[in-house]
């Protein structure tokens, strides 16, 4: 999604001749990535992130004569250009930060005539100070291991980010070691997900077995554990996930007496049992149940749990976390909500994230579930979209993924993802990689500066 400009008035530049447009106004433009900004004036303050340079507009065509003249608090701006009209300055911003831009007279001239110069300008402006992550996770009762995690996590954010990637279907690591093998090192993060609950244990799937996330923990990986959470059709038949055709009502869920609390209270009950053989192994585990509920705002939810709006999901977040924690004393779960950021395919407004959010009380951090066409992908207008939501205050996972994005091109420009989990691909009975970022590309970004994988983090995370 692309986004508008916004313009900021400047004094006017005489130079003689005729204008590049009669309908210019002299001006400076400030360029942001995101529409969810006002325009700046002289003297405001403004957010780092959506900066990267200054545009000043002048009546004629103009050159850069001395570029020691062109300063930001002080200090000349290097990689300073024009095009026609314009003067183009890039930024290089901290946050909580006073500054003055300087244009000095005779910095620039006319370009078909270098006796005429510009005249001087100044501009000042500040940055946002820089936003603080919440210091303690949502849990006052969290267990040692979790808040060891927890604050390893903190201390990457905005580094460095985790490639990760899901183990399997549910609860193996066969995906995980065609990626491992591909990538030529192994991902920071494996990924589990308890969607066959209701056949466990059986002699296919049994999550009472923890020896698949015991030894991804032991062997320096980052469990992070997701549920799709199937639930019986009207009379308890067939299992489900999706809305259509449902008779499962999550409202009725919550209360007593009905048939669906029963399901409800089983599920849960059974869950904690599992979750607790991993607490007991001492292993924290990132939790993301209910993710995607939301949908699209204007096309609807696709899983049950979105099926009666955003406050009724809201509600079974609540009482999920409710139930584990204060009925079955699972501690060691570090809460990562999923933010819905798609309106008819578009971005979405922040509003609609806000209606949809259950609050910053009641998470550790977001993550967005993004599949883009591009491989090595950049979105930018998504990260801040989301950060907006959260004031800054939580950390923001890209928590699924077909395609990877490339951290030398988002870090440098803030887009700093927590981690990136790709979906796993399973094809005719074998884990492959196909529709996704093939091996070279994940070649790339494992080696990348930015990046930390298995062999990284596990002397980090010893400590």
């Amino acid at each position: 999604m692309k986004f508008l400009r916004y313009f900021l008035p400047l004094g006017f530049l005489a130079v003689m001749a005729a204008s590049c447009s009669d309908n210019m106004e002299d001006d400076v433009t400030l360029t942001p990535t995101t529409a969810n900004t006002e325009a700046i004036a002289e003297g405001s303050t403004v957010d780092m992130l959506l900066h990267r340079d200054i545009t000043v507009n002048y009546t004629h065509p103009v050159k850069i004569v001395n570029p020691a003249g062109i300063t930001l608090n002080g200090q000349p701006v290097e990689g300073a250009t024009t095009n026609v009209c314009e003067l183009k300055i890039p930024l290089t911003l901290e946050a909580g930060k006073d500054y003055t831009l300087a244009v000095a007279s005779g910095a620039l001239v006319r370009y078909d005539h270098p006796d005429m110069s510009a005249d001087p300008y100044t501009l000042h402006f500040s940055t946002r100070p820089a936003p603080v992550l919440d210091a303690e996770l949502t849990d006052p009762q969290a267990t040692p291991e979790a808040k060891q995690l927890f604050e390893f996590l903190k201390t990457q954010y905005g580094k460095k980010t985790m490639s990760g990637v899901m183990g399997e279907i549910a609860w193996g690591t066969g995906y995980y070691d065609v990626i491992s093998q591909a990538a030529g090192k192994q991902p920071a993060i494996v990924g589990f997900d308890y969607i066959h609950l209701a056949s466990s244990p059986s002699n296919w799937i049994d999550y009472g077995d923890i020896t698949p996330v015991k030894e991804a923990w032991e062997a320096g990986s980052i469990v992070q554990i997701m549920w799709h959470w199937n639930v019986p059709r009207l009379n308890n038949k067939k299992a489900q996930l999706s809305t259509e055709p449902s008779r499962f009502s999550p409202a009725n869920a919550m209360v007593p007496g009905n048939w669906e609390y029963d399901v409800m209270e089983k599920d849960i009950a059974k869950v904690a049992g599992y979750l607790k053989l991993i607490q007991d192994a001492g292993i924290p585990v990132i939790f993301r149940p209910f993710h995607e509920a939301a949908g699209d705002y204007n096309w609807g939810p696709w899983f049950w749990w979105g099926a009666e709006g955003v406050d009724v999901t809201k509600q079974l977040w609540d009482h999920l976390r409710d139930k584990l924690q204060n009925q079955y004393g699972i501690h060691n779960l570090i809460w990562e909500w999923t933010v819905q950021t798609c309106n008819a395919g578009e971005l979405a407004s922040l509003d609609q994230l806000k209606g949809a959010y259950p609050g910053n009380d009641k998470c550790d951090f977001v993550g967005v579930d993004l599949y883009k066409d591009d491989d090595l992908f950049s979105d930018f207008d998504t990260f801040y979209l989301t950060r907006e939501l959260v004031e800054g205050k939580k950390m923001i996972a890209l928590s699924e993924c077909g395609k990877i994005f490339d951290p030398e091109v988002t870090f440098p420009k803030g887009e700093t993802w927590l981690y990136f989990m790709q979906w796993y691909e399973y094809y005719d009975s074998t884990y492959q990689i196909r529709d996704y970022s093939p091996a070279e590309t994940w070649q790339k970004v494992v080696a990348s500066p930015y990046t930390l994988n298995r062999e990284d983090i596990k002397p980090l995370l010893a400590k």
